[in-house]
């Protein structure tokens, strides 16, 4: 299969602003102690990591976030001495970074109780009320004492970040761990351009239902304290809108317009689907990494070869995948000995007695059908358990069919990661719940996540498609991440952001260095500025 040139687009920036602040949960960089006591710094892992530092590495950036591992937290001890700030010692990466700690068990609270066993299950629509052992005084205690505390220790530091400097800055929040940040942050700077982007799925009305209404409004009173609010899809945009006219009382609600107005402040909601980049995935396959790691696959296939990549995560469901799998097996013994699972798996959180559960369940079932079909020549399911990211996709050039069955996904980059390195016209059944089925249904082969015989024939049926169709559906889906990769899904973040600054300047006829100081500071002006001050919020507040 050649390889498809993808369209360029010219690298996303910023105007009227030189300086980014990014804030999310876990840091770009994680560092670890080695024996002798000294940081090492490794970068981390995923596609909001790498879209984030290559804008932040065009600008003056700071990433603001918790400190995760003991490396962590000796580092930003270390960093009291330079303003709070760290250098990243990654080669490539010209961002300071500003790491906060709180106390281990506030983290636990925060990270594990709220962020995990409530939002994470709760946005999934996994989250079972009549299951839930923890009492109300005790939710109100992991939120007080945890999920806030985290929120406060946050918003402080990107506070900080702002007051470093005169320039104004943008800032931009990641993720469902800091939905009350964006309120902490407004009430000491009511001007500052905020931008949040949410990358799980935004659940209807009636999941936020399930909790508290005190905590289900300040989640919405912390969002729409932000300029920008991004989502997955068009689906989590419209749930989410419907969710502020129900909670927020004297919300103005334009469906329309994707807009919300609450107390005199305008929020703006926009689908931006994320992606991945396609250059660097294809580079890594092409590595000399990525070749040895192909040649140690490639004694793994069969006639036929289906293949997983996951977190060992219940929302991925596995157990009903490889379920299908079996009844593959059993209704089809022609495929004996001719086709192979290929299992990538990466455990995840495993310090979550849910998720210890649910790891042995999936080692289980694997293990019970290899043992019900397998022969002494022939493994029907290979499992992997590890994160290794090199072998995963260098095995992934050689699918003939891949299975992602999430129960529900706010994208799924997996998908997109396959199609552009996929070398073999394979297959890929996706379930209808997956955020990335909106955008590639044309090129899939659906299924129910919850059916395991609908599942079933889905992988049979992507097993025995003719050449011609299969290569039209890897070309479509293939095509489609390449049009839409990572520096488009930015690209939009930024042309919003650039849209609103250059509006709210435009209007109000300032030049950009008076503009960006009545948004840094409109309490410091005079009584003549201060109209000119109220003026900037009348204005962003009708702006877009």
């Amino acid at each position: 299969m050649p390889m498809q040139k993808t369209t360029k687009v010219s690298s996303p920036q910023l105007i009227h602003s030189c300086r980014l602040i990014i804030a999310s949960n876990r840091g770009p960089v994680e560092y670890q102690l080695t024996r002798d006591k000294t940081l090492k710094a490794r970068r981390g892992a995923g596609e909001m990591v790498r879209a984030l530092t290559d804008v932040g590495n065009r600008m003056d950036a700071t990433w603001v976030a918790i400190a995760m591992t003991e490396g962590d937290r000796l580092a930003t001890q270390q960093a009291q001495q330079h303003e709070g700030l760290l250098p990243s010692l990654l080669p490539g990466q010209k961002m300071h970074l500003r790491y906060v700690s709180i106390a281990k068990e506030a983290y636990h609270k925060h990270y594990d109780k709220i962020s995990h066993e409530l939002l994470w299950f709760l946005q999934h629509y996994m989250y079972d009320p009549t299951q839930d052992a923890a009492s109300a005084k005790q939710l109100q205690d992991t939120w007080e004492n945890g999920y806030t505390i985290a929120n406060q220790a946050i918003a402080h530091a990107v506070n900080a970040e702002i007051e470093r400097e005169q320039t104004v800055p943008v800032v931009m929040l990641q993720d469902y761990h800091l939905y009350l940040a964006p309120a902490m942050i407004r009430q000491r700077h009511p001007s500052i351009l905020m931008q949040h982007f949410i990358h799980i799925p935004w659940p209807d009305i009636r999941c936020w239902h399930f909790l508290p209404s005190k905590i289900a409004q300040a989640i919405y009173q912390g969002l729409v304290s932000n300029d920008i609010i991004g989502f997955q899809t068009e689906r989590d945009v419209s749930n989410f809108l419907e969710g502020a006219r129900t909670l927020l009382d004297g919300a103005v609600v334009d469906f329309e317009e994707g807009a919300v107005w609450w107390q005199g402040h305008r929020t703006q909601t926009r689908a931006y689907p994320i992606s991945i980049s396609v250059t660097e995935e294809r580079k890594v396959i092409n590595s000399a990494a990525g070749k040895r790691a192909a040649e140690t696959i490639k004694p793994l296939l069969r006639e036929y070869t289906i293949m997983r990549v996951d977190q060992m995560e219940p929302t991925k469901n596995l157990v009903r995948g490889f379920q299908a799998y079996a009844q593959v097996l059993e209704k089809h013994p022609e495929l004996h000995r001719k086709v192979v699972f290929l299992a990538f798996l990466m455990p995840s959180r495993r310090t979550l007695p849910m998720y210890r559960r649910f790891d042995a369940d999936v080692r289980s079932s694997i293990d019970e059908i290899n043992h019900m079909y397998g022969t002494d020549d022939w493994m029907p399911i290979q499992s992997f358990f590890s994160n290794d990211r090199i072998r995963t996709l260098a095995a992934m050039q050689f699918y003939d069919v891949l299975l992602v069955n999430p129960i529900i996904d706010g994208m799924n980059l997996v998908v997109k990661e396959g199609a552009v390195v996929n070398q073999c016209d394979g297959v890929i059944v996706l379930s209808r719940t997956a955020g990335a089925f909106h955008q590639l249904t044309k090129g899939l082969i659906p299924t129910s996540p919850i059916d395991v015989e609908e599942t079933a024939e889905a992988l049979y049926k992507a097993l025995t498609l003719s050449a011609d169709e299969r290569k039209i559906k890897a070309a479509t889906v293939r095509q489609a991440v390449e049009r839409s990769d990572l520096t488009r899904w930015m690209a939009r973040q930024l042309h919003d952001i650039n849209d609103l600054l250059d509006r709210t300047f435009t209007n109000l006829n300032l030049s950009s260095l008076k503009a960006q100081e009545l948004l840094l500071q409109p309490q410091s002006f005079k009584p003549a500025s201060t109209v000119e001050a109220d003026e900037l919020l009348l204005v962003r507040s009708k702006t877009f």
